[in-house]
């Protein structure tokens, strides 16, 4: 994903108008008075967003409603969780029927003429990711050519199921299915349980792979790693100040950020971002899951639209810079 060359202000998509607009339109004004502008000087005035990514939709929401948002807010992304034995039996995992629904409504859309683009990120897990590592492309060509999923992000550690002992044994067979589907979008989890692929792949980058950091990912390392020195294994993370390292030095490599993102740090962390990138031309991306969830009578862990809202609420109101179509954009 090379740097992007310029960028646009403005951060609703085109779309349908009707409805939909008028709906979304509604729900933003529903979330209180905008945001001031940013002052000068502001980390924020220099940060490229090519996404803000919603994860863990399940069977909670509607694969329409979802769509509906899409097509007047561009830079939405939602991200799907893939894992074979949780895969609509636990929250944070849609169904296979609800994917079903998703494919209509998007074949429903395209037939009608007036149709945005709407991004989906599948975030594999388990024997899924797995079987990618090994270099079997099938799974992910379904991913694309059916349900329209142009990113796919890979999670080779123990907290997603991944055995992450022999990782390094994966890396030409992985590259090999990078290559083979040059317009698929492939992020790799960066952490030190995943530096035997990742180091290497960075030093030779293919234009569609990206990194993504993720900070409770980073605190379990950290937590394992004293555990394994003798000093204790609670899981004692700081969610106020989350570690935030600097991207992939390559400037042309797409980067991500997660981890301790909610509602109410979002705009603070996105600051914190920018000041780690460092760099008006260095298009990120964030991503939120955990955060986006709530519990009550019977609904132990949903996916909370009003807080999903609030997330396209603060970054529509910050009005930050955006990419021209890349892979990290488009």
């Amino acid at each position: 994903a090379a740097a992007a060359a310029g960028s646009t202000r403005g951060s609703a998509g085109g779309g349908s108008a009707g409805s939909s607009s008028t709906a979304s339109l509604v729900a933003l004004g529903s979330l209180g008075s905008p945001a001031p502008p940013l002052q000068e000087g502001d980390p924020l005035r220099s940060l490229e967003l090519s996404f803000l990514a919603l994860s863990g939709v399940d069977d909670s929401v509607s694969p329409r409603t979802l769509c509906d948002i899409s097509q007047e807010f561009s830079f939405v992304e939602w991200g799907v969780n893939f894992r074979a034995e949780k895969q609509g039996k636990e929250p944070r995992y849609a169904s296979l029927a609800w994917l079903r629904q998703l494919q209509e409504e998007i074949d429903r859309r395209q037939q009608t003429g007036k149709f945005a683009p709407i991004h989906f990120a599948a975030h594999l897990g388990g024997e899924y990711c797995v079987d990618v590592l090994k270099g079997d492309t099938s799974l992910v060509r379904t991913l694309w050519e059916d349900y329209g999923f142009l990113r796919i992000h890979l999670c080779p550690t123990r907290s997603h199921g991944v055995n992450s002992s022999q990782l390094k044994k994966y890396l030409a067979s992985l590259k090999s299915v990078i290559v083979a589907l040059p317009q698929v979008e492939f992020v790799l989890l960066v952490s030190k349980e995943t530096r035997a692929l990742t180091f290497q792949l960075m030093n030779d980058c293919q234009p569609n792979l990206a990194f993504f950091y993720d900070a409770e990912e980073i605190a379990l390392n950290a937590v394992s790693s004293k555990a394994a020195n003798g000093h204790g294994g609670h899981h004692s993370w700081n969610a106020s100040q989350p570690k935030r390292p600097p991207p992939c030095p390559h400037p042309g490599i797409h980067c991500g950020y997660g981890g301790g993102l909610t509602v109410d740090n979002l705009t603070d962390e996105l600051r914190r971002i920018a000041q780690v990138v460092n760099s008006p031309r260095r298009p990120v991306w964030v991503d939120l899951e955990s955060g986006l969830r709530s519990s009550g009578p019977g609904r132990p862990d949903e996916f909370d639209l009003g807080k999903a809202w609030a997330c396209i609420r603060t970054v529509f109101d910050l009005d930050l810079p955006r990419p021209r179509p890349t892979f990290a954009s488009r």
